[in-house]
Order: structure tokens, then sequence, then C-alpha cells
């Protein structure tokens, strides 16, 4: 599988995990993308660049770990990078806006 493949199918899975106002594990959507959840990080990048730059949200906020239930610390710096706005929240704070956000453009 091509990686531009794999970052649209992502983003398409993300969508649908929008629409239903869910959240994915980062194994389920490895699995679904016939990869590994280590290396989930450049692809999951890549669709929240793509995402920012069309003026969408940023899909990492709903992927989570299954032993915290929330996204990698790597999504949060991820987030504060693109939207400088983020700089003053807390991670909870980020993390609902962003969720949110995602839920908004499933809708």
């Amino acid at each position: 599988m091509f990686e531009v493949d794999r970052v649209d199918r992502i983003a398409d899975i993300l969508f649908g995990v929008a629409t239903a106002k869910g959240l994915i594990g980062y194994d389920p959507l490895a699995k679904r993308v016939d990869t590994r959840p280590d290396f989930l990080s450049q692809p999951l990048d890549k669709v929240c660049r793509r995402a920012f730059d069309r003026g969408e949200p940023l899909w990492s906020a709903l992927v989570v770990s299954s032993s915290s239930g929330r996204p990698s610390s790597g999504s949060y710096g991820l987030a504060r990078k693109m939207r400088p706005e983020y700089d003053a929240l807390s991670d909870d704070e980020l993390w609902a806006q962003e969720r949110e956000r995602c839920y908004v453009a499933g809708s």
C-alpha cells in the first residue's frame, strides 16, 4: 500500500469516526490500514497537515491509546504547533476543542 493511499484511507476512516461522534484506538486504526500502531505517527501527521491546509480539523484528535483513552502526546504538540490559540490551553481543553471541531465537520 502506498503512503498516499494510507493517508487517504486514514482520513476517510477518521471522517467516519467523526460522523459517529466517536473515537478509535491506534490498534484498530492500524489494522484497518494494514500497518502497526507504532507506524501511525507519520501518516497521522500527514493527515493532519493536509486537513489543516484545507481548513479541516486535526483528525488525530479522534485516535486514542487503549491504555489511556487519550491521544498521544505528539498529537497535542502538533495541534499547538498548527493552532497557536491552543498554546494557553491544557491538554484536556485542547483535546475537547479539537474533538468538537471533528464532530462538527463530520455532521
